[in-house]
């Protein structure tokens, strides 16, 4: 959620389980502001909190001019220093946190052990070649590197129109976007992925009759499988609110004031997927 709003979008989302005392609150936004100033980044987002046993993580991210492309997460274990995630590329990395079912410990120094799925080369519905499973180290720092970069990949959202892609390519926030109306809040079709988009230009454009290419090159969340399960959308009408919450990733929420600019997501949890999910359906 945006730091410009910080106060105002905790309080949207109080109703619905996010808490975070009003200590962590002034502390976490008066050291992002900070940090905001010392990288001179355009925008900053407070990301959300991943539990820990003896610590918590507390996730942030800003960008410099393109807020797709440009992002720099920083963690902290106090809410007051930031330290940068590192970027994971080892696509080791990414299978050994998904197979990593322990929970966070809060000290990034800390390395397990993983052991790997055994891999299989097959050719005419036969098996040629197999590799014994493999252990690797995971330290805890990129560990969360990584599962912060899938948790946004997966169900980070914003409504649509709230991007604008110029005409040089880069992706910044759309300071025409003025909210969706009460119609158009209940749509899924209306909330796009806060990520690059992974779907072909024309197969976002052809979805939509109204298309607009530089707010509709981003994937729609209606299409995410499971299909209509994957998101809960509620609608408070008295407080003109919507907030949405999803069942993957069982502590990431969305709100979006109605009629307004101002939306965000915030994910507060263990840092575990919910793979139950197609069998609570």
């Amino acid at each position: 959620m945006n730091i410009d709003y910080f106060q105002e979008a905790l309080d949207c989302l109080m109703y619905f389980g996010t808490k975070l005392s009003q200590e962590q609150k002034l502390l976490i936004e008066n050291s992002l502001i900070t940090l905001q100033t010392e990288n001179r980044f355009a925008g900053i987002y407070f990301w959300g909190r991943i539990n820990g046993i003896e610590k918590d993580y507390y996730i942030a991210f800003g960008y410099l001019s393109d807020c797709l492309k440009d992002r720099k997460y920083f963690y902290s274990t106090d809410g007051y220093q930031w330290y940068m995630l590192p970027f994971v590329q080892n696509a080791k990395i990414f299978q050994a946190t998904i197979l990593c079912r322990d929970p966070f410990n809060g000290d990034p120094s800390l390395i397990k052990c993983v052991k790997l799925d055994p891999s299989f080369e097959c050719d005419a519905n036969q098996v040629i070649s197999a590799t014994l499973p493999e252990e690797i180290k995971l330290k805890e720092e990129e560990r969360l590197a990584a599962i912060v970069f899938i948790i946004t990949e997966e169900c980070a959202i914003c409504p649509r129109g709230a991007l604008y892609k110029l005409t040089d390519g880069r992706v910044v926030q759309n300071h025409m976007f003025r909210g969706l109306n009460e119609l158009q809040c209940e749509d899924l079709s209306y909330y796009q992925h806060f990520r690059l988009p992974r779907n072909y230009l024309k197969e976002n454009l052809s979805k939509r009759s109204d298309y607009n290419y530089p707010i509709d090159f981003l994937d729609s969340i209606e299409n995410l499988v499971p299909k209509g399960y994957s998101f809960s959308i509620n609608v408070q009408r008295n407080e003109r609110i919507v907030v949405i919450k999803s069942s993957l990733w069982l502590g990431m929420t969305f709100f979006h004031k109605i009629n307004s600019r101002k939306h965000g997501f915030l994910y507060i949890g263990d840092g575990k997927k919910n793979y139950d999910l197609l069998f609570m359906i």
